[in-house]
């Protein structure tokens, strides 16, 4: 494996050897009377190649990754300054990317590139061999460079292809609409990231006399297609549980064991289930290692902790789970979200808290909002915390207004 860092560091001192060593020739060439044109001319080369070093440092040093936004944005220009700056100061990144497989190919890329140099400049045959040598060796390396470069590339546009085809199926796992309950304003969202997480939310009917009204929300560990199987794994198995039961307890509770069964070890579905009576205002929800649910009611505003058991789903098989009931007035408000809103990081890496989600929640005028306009208020937010930062994981959240 090459040490970018330590590559790096070889590569300078050997430039800066090779200058030393033409400075020195060019003296001893001087002081024997040969003329000191060539010493006068080494001079300023070294003079310009120093000037151009230090006013590099000083502009990556104020624009370091804008040089790389450049490099990775297309299709905009990328000029040949800012190619050899990023080309010469990112070194760790470039090296630090290459697959393990792939730099045995690199390394044979140097080499041919240094024998090409040296039979540049060694005078060996007659006329241009010396220059058709070298040709063939650094065509031969550029050669191979470029493969390297399309295999990744390859690579990289089946990988968006998953990306897209995981975005898709999990889009289609959630609710295309907000659902019509009497006595009750409900709306959800879910924000993907741009590696596409587990985060879902659904609407249905719990028990068989279909008088409760579930609001599930979960976030399935792992990304890619690999988080979008889990999901429709366990949204199937879900739908299954809850035909039997409208206690959120008890669905959690057989649904761990199914989710322990068919996962892999290490996988993990943070789920929180509230089962919502709409004739009594009761809403009764379980926890599996969702982050808590908030109720803002008579201006006050608390996380609901829940009852027992916090484990997410499929970390221990014999988990049993409990749920809490909470009674609901006119106007109270609750909202179910995931931690992609708590853990939204702006570019100095400060995140946006519970602190922040409590400074939007708790704003006077959000007791008069419909609930999708309370998801609007929320969302806008974080995004304003967050600015150029990416967003690095799905952010979900469902708003339940009592009428």
């Amino acid at each position: 494996m090459i040490d970018p860092v330590r590559f790096k560091k070889i590569l300078v001192q050997l430039l800066i050897l090779l200058v030393v060593i033409e400075l020195l020739g060019a003296f001893i060439e001087g002081v024997g009377g040969k003329g000191w044109g060539r010493f006068g001319v080494d001079l300023i080369v070294a003079g310009i190649l120093y000037v151009m070093w230090e006013r590099i440092r000083l502009v990556v040093a104020e624009k370091k990754d804008e040089f790389r936004r450049k490099m990775e944005t297309a299709p905009q220009a990328v000029g040949l300054f800012d190619a050899l700056v990023f080309s010469l100061l990112w070194t760790d990144i470039i090296y630090g990317n290459i697959p393990r497989d792939r730099i045995r190919l690199i390394v044979i890329s140097y080499t041919l590139i240094a024998l090409g140099v040296v039979a540049a400049f060694l005078q060996f045959g007659p006329g241009l061999m010396p220059l058709v040598v070298s040709g063939a060796l650094v065509l031969g390396a550029v050669n191979l460079v470029t493969w390297v470069i399309s295999l990744e590339r390859g690579e990289k546009e089946s990988l968006q292809t998953e990306l897209k085809l995981a975005h898709d199926v999990q889009m289609s796992l959630m609710p295309k609409a907000d659902p019509v309950l009497e006595g009750f304003d409900i709306a959800g969202i879910s924000i993907p990231a741009a590696d596409v997480g587990g985060d879902l939310f659904d609407y249905s009917q719990l028990g068989t006399e279909g008088r409760i009204f579930g609001v599930s929300v979960f976030d399935v560990s792992g990304k890619g297609m690999q988080a979008a199987m889990s999901a429709v794994f366990t949204c199937g198995a879900f739908a299954a549980e809850a035909l039997h039961t409208s206690s959120p307890a008890a669905i959690l509770t057989r649904l761990n064991r199914g989710i322990f069964a068919h996962s892999r070890r290490g996988h993990f579905v943070a789920f929180l289930l509230a089962g919502i009576d709409p004739e009594r205002r009761v809403v009764t929800f379980a926890n599996a290692g969702q982050t808590k649910p908030i109720l803002i009611s008579g201006g006050t505003l608390s996380w609901l902790d829940p009852s027992g058991l916090r484990f997410p789903l499929g970390m221990k098989e014999d988990s049993a789970y409990e749920e809490r009931c909470v009674q609901l007035s006119g106007g109270d408000v609750l909202v179910l979200l995931t931690d992609g809103f708590t853990e939204a990081m702006n570019p100095r890496q400060e995140v946006f808290g519970d602190e922040g989600i409590e400074g939007v929640l708790r704003q006077k005028e959000i007791g008069g909002l419909p609930a999708r306009a309370i998801i609007d208020r929320l969302t806008a937010a974080v995004q304003t915390h967050a600015g150029d930062a990416p967003q690095h994981d799905d952010m979900t959240v469902v708003v339940v207004k009592v009428l």
